[in-house]
């Protein structure tokens, strides 16, 4: 019997027998020189081959929207953006006829240098693009090789998919009805394949390292999605401790449907979705989402090597507007403009600076390329005219920065009122409070916005002069720092009393003991993956608001003897008294990745 760690990507406890998928990893890639006779006859047979993965992804798009949802299908439809992507097109085809290379030579050369680009970038999700690059290349060098596309058609009967890693295309082929769950050598939470994972229901455990070489076909192996381990071969006393666990988990997701279903109680808080442009949306309503607190439209930029265009935008936005009215009368979309530079580049953006997380960045960048500014800001406003949307500005620093901001959207406005346009005229606009200047001058930036959006990530980091990506100084991301504390009291106390909301974005929002922390000192919401919103609810709906006004007076006492480590200890032996299933609830819904 051995047990190994990786990530654990979807939640679940599964018991099965191992399949092992070695993967459509053995397309040979042929290189040569082709005549210059021969160039008109090889773009042919690229751009033939082009259309044939055109019309194969099509099909995938087609077939996952029937069998999961069309949300789901954005991350297929975004492999068709890559592939009909110009930049991408024009190098291939341009090494085809200047340097005379094959069509097989000339995409793995140029998919190479775009892969070689996201790998670079510090941001997990981001470097995970580059798994999607390699899934739009296969695919088209199986058609260019005469081969058929993927399918796992030897699955017949209930198993544990295990493999080195798994493209999407491999993932939305699997027999559902006979996967139990999967595990690979590589991948990460951030994955596409992990998402697709999660909205299908399949328990998933990757970046286990070396799983394929300590597996055979028909092993017994349990996985646990939920602490990302797997167990090979385990004995008997370890099989039966599994399946407490998954007794365990059972009760809990009852008790907290059961929350869910219950009257409204306990500190009156919103529960919120943190959103991207190419995850899915479908399983918001299912998880209790009240609205999305934070839709981070970088994602539109980063994904492609060009700028999306107004109309794109647009569509974007406007989906997500859709989609949060499902969720309710009063529920809406918080679209954050544009949050580019620190570890967040988009190609061409700015030139490679010494220190980008203090450089050019967010709206410091879009008050500098006024252009793109506007051009955002129409396209949020033309999608408020189909629900309720909100304007998000990320790392102000200053009044100044806010009412130039403030500045350009009115111009935006104008624009359109001129076009004849419609929009929400009374569309809310807020500003997130990650930079310590934002949180002391909240009093201040509370009279020029109608919410405030504190991002806990960066206002730590910046606190703390320490980065959050550092290993080596990850002792000081320290949420509960005094000095954090203070501020965000600081920018809720602002909000409350100029009569705005104030929600928290960061990762510590996913957290039971944080997210009760930050609502006892008056944050109004609380925004984070859906997932782990029915632990949260289940959290706060335990604690009555009395018990809250204590906790907030004795943590605010602590700050003057305290430091982060007890802060937080204290909080959680605070809940722990009111909430028997604390420590459960933190085991089984503990955030795997970061919000960002």
């Amino acid at each position: 019997m051995v047990t190994v760690s990786g990530t654990a990507t979807s939640r679940g406890f599964v018991s099965g027998t191992v399949f092992l998928y070695a993967g459509e990893h053995d397309v040979v890639l042929p290189e040569y020189t082709i005549p210059e006779s021969k160039v008109g006859a090889e773009l042919a047979r690229y751009r033939e081959a082009r259309a044939e993965t055109r019309r194969q992804l099509e099909g995938v798009v087609a077939d996952v929207s029937s069998r999961v949802a069309s949300a789901e299908a954005d991350i297929f439809r975004n492999h068709l953006v890559m592939l009909e992507d110009e930049v991408i097109i024009s190098s291939v085809e341009n090494a085809i006829r200047d340097e005379r290379l094959n069509a097989e030579a000339a995409i793995h050369r140029v998919s190479d240098s775009f892969r070689k680009t996201f790998e670079r970038m510090n941001d997990p999700y981001l470097r995970e693009r580059a798994r999607d690059l390699d899934d739009v290349e296969r695919r088209i060098m199986r058609v260019l090789a005469g081969r058929a596309e993927t399918a796992l058609t030897q699955i017949t009967s209930p198993v544990i998919v295990v493999a080195d890693d798994l493209t999407p295309s491999e993932t939305v082929t699997l027999p559902r009805k006979f996967i139990l769950g999967f595990a690979t050598n590589h991948g990460s939470a951030t994955s596409h394949v992990a998402l697709l994972a999660r909205a299908m229901g399949i328990p998933a455990v990757t970046g286990l390292g070396d799983i394929t070489s300590r597996v055979q076909a028909g092993d017994r192996i349990l996985l646990d999605g939920t602490h990302g381990e797997v167990t090979v071969n385990p004995d008997r006393n370890t099989r039966e401790q599994f399946a407490r666990l998954i007794w365990r988990e059972r009760e809990l997701m009852a008790a907290l449907e059961e929350s869910r279903l219950q009257p409204e109680r306990g500190l009156n808080v919103k529960l919120l979705a943190n959103v991207q442009p190419g995850v899915p949306f479908g399983s918001l309503a299912a998880f209790g989402a009240e609205g999305m607190g934070l839709y981070r439209s970088e994602y539109l930029w980063l994904g492609g090597a060009d700028e999306p265009t107004e109309n794109v935008q647009t569509t974007a936005y406007t989906e997500a507007v859709k989609a949060a009215a499902s969720l309710g009368s009063e529920a809406r979309v918080v679209i954050r403009v544009l949050d580019i530079g620190g570890d967040k580049m988009m190609k061409g953006a700015a030139a490679r600076e010494p220190n980008p997380f203090l450089g050019n960045r967010s709206i410091r960048f879009l008050l500098s390329r006024k252009d793109i500014f506007r051009t955002q800001l129409r396209a949020i406003l033309k999608a408020s005219a189909n629900g309720n949307a909100a304007i998000l500005y990320p790392m102000v620093a200053t009044i100044e920065e806010l009412r130039q901001a403030n500045a350009e959207l009115r111009t935006a406005m104008e624009q359109l009122r001129m076009a004849g346009i419609p929009f929400d005229e009374r569309i809310p606009v807020g500003c997130m409070i990650e930079i310590p200047s934002a949180a002391l001058n909240a009093d201040l930036f509370a009279k020029e916005v109608s919410f405030f959006s504190i991002g806990t990530n960066d206002l730590v980091q910046y606190v703390m002069a320490a980065d959050r990506g550092n290993e080596q100084v990850s002792y000081l991301y320290q949420p509960t720092n005094p000095a954090v504390i203070k501020l965000v009291d600081m920018a809720a106390q602002a909000a409350a009393k100029a009569g705005i909301s104030c929600s928290v974005c960061g990762e510590s929002a996913s957290d039971p003991v944080l997210a009760s922390l930050w609502a006892a000192l008056g944050v109004t919401g609380l925004s984070m993956s859906a997932g782990y919103i029915p632990a949260i609810r289940k959290v706060l709906r335990s604690i009555e608001p009395s018990d809250a006004d204590a906790l907030a007076t004795e943590v605010r006492e602590l700050c003057s003897t305290a430091g982060a480590n007890e802060i937080y200890a204290h909080v959680r032996d605070f809940l722990v008294r009111r909430i028997p299933d604390l420590e459960d609830i933190q085991a089984f819904f503990a955030p795997s990745g970061t919000e960002r």
